[in-house]
């Protein structure tokens, strides 16, 4: 190409697209979720109503909720606004994130390895320990063996982890399946009302459950929970760029103790919630 033919295009090129500056890209060579946020000062979220992760008022419509709290405040930090764009359910959470309809799940989820294949976690924001739980007087279970040997019936929402835990490790069990749209508190009331035998579930579940309905359920009382999760935020997989914004954010909510008061807002009891530790304990030496 000429010199004369090379200067024009650049001028074209000026005119035309305003410089051609190149756009952040994702590896697909497409406007990363990123650069959006940046551009558009926003992040939209897709959300799932899991109390007390995130709270649904029916006739206001008005969210809140331990999630809820956590990206308002870093909206507040990062000077972002916060849409809570869409609800969905456990099953169309990472279809969700691939088309693009939210930039972030942030409703709260436990990874594992196979939803590892499908999506990208952040840090944790604080701990959920899993416990089988069966009705009060139901005296016929006290081992997870009584479990099996009884083939007693768990009651699960479909997609989530309590689900995947059943499959893989209580294949004896009938499940009791709800739909993935279903509040988490049905399992409980399946329980309750004798449609189930037992239910996996968070300490912190069950003592909101057990608020409202004191003496129903009692924990199956193993030596050591049926899993340990970290509740992170979620976004599409490979998306490293917001991984790592959320990463640090989610840092400066720990670090601040600004997590800590979210947290104590929310606990039915106190502790209910595992803390993440910091890097270092402060010493008055």
């Amino acid at each position: 190409m000429s010199f004369r033919k090379a200067s024009l295009a650049v001028i074209v090129c000026i005119s035309l697209l305003g410089g051609c500056k190149p756009q952040e890209q994702n590896a697909n060579g497409n406007a990363s979720t990123l650069h959006h946020i940046r551009a558009s000062h926003e992040i939209s979220c897709g959300y799932l109503v899991y109390s007390p992760y995130i709270r649904l008022d029916p006739n206001t419509g008005k969210l809140s909720g331990i999630f809820y709290d956590i990206m308002e405040q870093i909206g507040r930090n990062a000077d972002l606004r916060i849409r809570w764009a869409e609800e969905v359910g456990f099953q169309n959470i990472m279809p969700g994130l691939d088309a693009g309809r939210f930039d972030v799940f942030c409703g709260g989820l436990w990874p594992n390895a196979s939803r590892a294949l499908a999506a990208s976690f952040s840090q944790p924001a604080f701990y959920s320990t899993i416990q089988a739980w069966v009705r009060s007087d139901d005296n016929r279970f006290h081992t997870l063996d009584d479990l099996r040997t009884a083939k007693a019936r768990l009651s699960v929402v479909d997609g989530a982890m309590e689900d995947s835990i059943a499959r893989a490790d209580f294949s004896e069990l009938e499940r009791v399946s709800l739909p993935d749209t279903a509040q988490f508190s049905q399992n409980f009331e399946n329980v309750v009302t004798k449609k189930a035998d037992v239910i996996f579930a968070e300490p912190s579940m069950a003592a909101e459950f057990l608020q409202k309905n004191p003496g129903t359920v009692r924990s199956l009382g193993i030596d050591k929970p049926l899993r340990i999760f970290g509740n992170a935020l979620v976004v599409k997989k490979g998306d490293y760029e917001t991984k790592e914004f959320l990463d640090y954010a989610m840092q400066e909510i720990v670090y601040s103790g600004q997590m800590d008061r979210i947290l104590k807002k929310y606990e039915p009891v106190r502790d209910a919630f595992p803390r993440v530790s910091t890097p270092y304990r402060h010493s008055n030496n």
